[in-house]
């Protein structure tokens, strides 16, 4: 770390190694969100009970190369019919704080240039990932492929 008058400055995050498409206005900390009448699209995560509702979470994408991929893969969901927003990492975050415990990533593929991956990412580590601190690219190997 360097020191910077007095304080500590963290060294950058690692840049994704991934081919990324982001629109006009992006800021570092932004996401791809879609959102349908004003909520975000939701990944069910439960599969035995359908009241239980602590694996259920917003889909987030890295770039908008990732959603045009996710929407030809998938013309059938929800996200096909969604408006697509940038929505800043400290907004994402504000739902954690509300109780949402997971958030499910669709990411570019740092390793094929044509990939699409997919993770559900615990509250835990979501600040780091939201902030870009930690990139995605480091689950990559525990991400499903999307094909």
């Amino acid at each position: 770390m360097k020191r910077q008058k007095g304080r500590a400055v963290p060294p950058p995050a690692p840049e994704s190694r991934a081919n990324h498409d982001y629109p006009p206005g992006w800021r570092r900390t932004d996401w791809v969100v879609p959102f349908i009448g004003g909520g975000a699209c939701i990944h069910h995560g439960h599969e035995t009970d359908p009241n239980d509702h602590s694996l259920c979470g917003p889909s987030i994408f890295c770039c908008r190369r990732a959603a045009a991929r996710y929407m030809v893969l998938f013309p059938e969901g929800e996200e096909a019919r969604a408006d697509w927003e940038l929505t800043e990492a400290a907004h994402l975050l504000s739902w954690v704080a509300k109780g949402v415990n997971v958030f499910y990533f669709v990411f570019c593929d740092p390793d094929r240039p044509e990939g699409l991956l997919a993770i559900g990412l615990a509250a835990e580590t979501l600040p780091d990932i939201l902030r870009r601190r930690v990139p995605l690219d480091t689950h990559a190997a525990a991400a499903e492929r999307l094909l």
